[in-house]
């Protein structure tokens, strides 16, 4: 029987990913070196990692860098030094035998004739005055855009990649994620194209070499105290104390917690109320499919796909912004990405080449040269009234017994690595002051 161990930490941190590392890395800044990082994975990155096989790199789905503050910028500048590039997105939806550049909603021009009319009729319906706050996703949408743009787009689209109705989300998480130009904007795009992108995603930053793993690697090299294949198997925030691998014990003084906010609720002894809570909790989980054809395809970043026909809702170019993805710079590596937990078969994957055929993105001379599968069974929290009213709940609670929730899962919501990157240093700071 293995004996049992026992240690003491400042400040535990559970999940080795992004966060996580990012947390530790921000306590090193500030000279405070007594912290552990436990990853239950044989190495860390969680989801933010490359993977290479037979040749091809890839990561889980499209991780981009979108960079919006000084201090994003200068902390990946930091750690990447000269390993980073800028791109300008290349984006587009395919719908209904139209390619419309992306946002939709700012390029009416490439509309049919009959539905760019429809749409700024729609649109020109729309009360301006209204003081009325939308309820849910749907409503937010019709306000906004009009029954055109909705109908055109964003219903078919957000159903196929959310698998339920948008009546059944909130809006919170709207704003920096679904481009929301002026109506007076719109309706110039019916006339002409906008003379710059819009939205979050207008230009990214990626790694030059390593793909986005390249981030974590810059990240574990300034982290010390790292312990991997460390599964929490409980923890008793009475005693503080944390059970790992079932044979080890870690006491801590305060918690981060970085891991998804249901399971990491779940391994608290005791806390029936937080327990029962927390089942309201859920997510959107996807599925990746990743492709390599013996050909060079006319460049993109990334498309979507509405359609009910076609499996997938996404598409990306990997080998688009990273060079060195693939073994032969004759070849095209995509990253394909399919709402739900669909079937890893061969049938599943001839259907994908048939509606990227009938996309044109694939031909029938086209070889296949590798594929892999992937998985995230979190990708997307489902934003609605139960998650507005929990997860403040959860994480106050939490708070009071010195658990602090940082990044896009252990604060349960939708964000990209420059929010988990300062999250983790105000977290970092927050702690110092603690002391």
């Amino acid at each position: 029987m293995a004996s049992t161990k026992t240690t003491h930490v400042r400040t535990l941190i559970i999940g080795g990913g992004i966060t996580g590392l990012s947390t530790a890395y921000a306590l090193e800044q500030r000279k405070d070196t007594d912290y552990l990082v436990v990853e239950a994975q044989d190495h860390v990155g969680g989801l933010c990692v490359t993977t290479c096989q037979k040749g091809y790199q890839f990561d889980f789905g499209g991780h981009l860098l979108h960079l919006h503050t000084a201090q994003g910028k200068k902390l990946i500048k930091k750690l990447l030094g000269t390993n980073l590039q800028r791109h300008t997105r290349h984006a587009f939806i395919y719908t209904n035998g139209m390619q419309v550049p992306y946002p939709f909603q700012q390029n009416l021009w490439a509309l049919y004739p009959e539905l760019r009319a429809l749409c700024v009729e729609e649109l020109k319906r729309l009360n301006s005055c209204s003081k009325i706050s939308p309820n849910n996703f749907e409503e937010w949408c019709l306000k906004l855009f009009g029954y055109g743009i909705y109908e055109a787009f964003l219903r078919p689209y957000n159903e196929k990649l959310w698998g339920c109705a948008l009546s059944e989300l909130s809006c919170d998480w709207c704003g920096p994620f679904v481009p929301a130009p002026l109506r007076k904007e719109i309706l110039q795009s019916a006339q002409r194209k906008p003379t710059k992108p819009t939205g979050y995603n207008a230009s990214f930053y990626y790694p030059k070499k390593g793909g986005i793993g390249a981030l974590v690697n810059a990240l574990a090299q300034h982290v010390t105290h790292v312990r991997t294949k460390a599964k929490v198997t409980s923890i008793d925030l009475t005693k503080k104390v944390a059970q790992i691998n079932k044979q080890t014990f870690i006491h801590f003084d305060r918690l981060v917690n970085t891991i998804p906010l249901p399971d990491f609720v779940n391994l608290l002894n005791a806390n029936t109320h937080l327990k029962k809570a927390v089942t309201a909790l859920k997510a959107r989980p996807v599925t990746i499919y990743h492709l390599a054809i013996a050909r060079n395809v006319p460049h993109f970043s990334w498309i979507y796909f509405p359609d009910q026909t076609q499996p997938f809702y996404r598409v990306g170019l990997q080998s688009g912004f990273a060079s060195d993805s693939m073994p032969s710079k004759k070849s095209s590596l995509f990253y394909i990405e399919l709402p739900g937990l669909v079937p890893q078969t061969s049938a599943m994957e001839e259907r994908i080449w048939q509606g990227l055929h009938q996309k044109g993105i694939v031909s029938c001379e086209d070889t296949k040269l590798f594929s892999a599968w992937q998985t995230i069974p979190c990708a997307y929290v489902m934003f609605n009234t139960t998650r507005a009213q929990t997860v403040p709940f959860l994480l106050n609670e939490l708070e009071k017994q010195q658990v602090y929730c940082a990044g896009r899962y252990g604060r349960w919501e939708y964000s990209f690595m420059e929010r988990s990157l300062i999250q983790a240093d105000q977290l970092a700071q927050k702690l110092a002051k603690l002391v």
